[in-house]
């Protein structure tokens, strides 16, 4: 017993000292380097006792197992690439729009009268209004009023009327009104008696305006102490190592304010 309680401690720090190598190896060296981690950490640094694999502790049935890639019931490794997935050179066409004055926003969302919205990574909202330009050419320029969602790492968002639906890693589910710019957090917990949820990923609505929404760790975000902003790679690289399967799939119902649980033990 105590022999396995030190083993289990040994291995949770060595899981928070990878994570922070890993971190700073992401910003700075190639992806070659990111790989030979993994494959120490695989080999060397996350062996657990019995019943437990060889990579974290946690039991894995074979149900689940057949599920992953490359499994019996998985996708294909490597993935076919045809239909809509063959290769083509669409995106050569494309031109890179705010590259300088938008960072990091996950997603870009449609306003009713064609305006593009997005989030940078520090809550504000950028809203892009397309301009026709000569020759019949479609450019957009960027407002200068721009909304606040609050402190928090914003991820997946959607445009649903006058209200911009947003998955706030750091608070939750909430929705900015587009006109006014009021805020309303819809939910950060599940259950009675509630419990809070971490790591609020991506989102959907379904024609009654339930919203659909993933919670990819039980890891919260942080804030990054010289960028200034809620980063989430520490709360991801944590669930990764740790192999958390601490993932669920969530519901949220306008009529009853209340956030269900459709599905967990997703590994993020």
């Amino acid at each position: 017993g105590k022999r396995e309680s030190k083993h289990c401690s040994a291995s949770v720090a060595w899981v928070e000292l990878l994570s922070l190598c890993a971190w700073v190896l992401m910003r700075t060296l190639p992806a070659l380097t990111i790989a030979l981690l993994a494959a120490f950490v695989h080999r060397c640094c996350l062996r657990m006792a019995d019943p437990f694999g060889d990579v974290a502790g946690l039991p894995i049935d074979e149900a689940r197992a057949a599920l992953f890639t490359g499994g019996p019931n998985g996708s294909a490794f490597p993935a076919a690439l045809v239909g809509v997935f063959e290769s083509n050179r669409r995106l050569r066409g494309a031109t890179l729009l705010f590259t300088e004055e938008v960072v990091g926003s996950e997603c870009v969302g449609v306003a009713p009268n064609g305006d593009l919205l997005m989030l940078d990574r520090n809550g504000f909202v950028f809203r892009a209004t397309p301009q026709q330009r000569k020759g019949g050419a479609l450019a957009y320029e960027l407002s200068k009023e721009r909304h606040y969602v609050g402190p928090g790492r914003p991820l997946g968002f959607h445009v649903a009327g006058e209200w911009l639906y947003v998955c706030c890693s750091l608070k939750g589910l909430l929705r900015l009104h587009l006109g006014s710019g009021a805020i309303e957090l819809l939910s950060g917990a599940t259950g009675s008696p509630p419990s809070p949820f971490a790591y609020a990923n991506d989102l959907d609505l379904d024609t009654s305006g339930a919203v659909y929404f993933s919670s990819s760790s039980d890891h919260p975000v942080a804030l990054h102490p010289l960028a200034g902003f809620y980063d989430t790679m520490r709360g991801y690289l944590l669930t990764s190592l740790h192999g958390g399967t601490t993932g669920r799939l969530l519901r949220y119902d306008p009529a009853s304010r209340r956030t269900a649980v459709l599905l967990e033990g997703i590994f993020r």
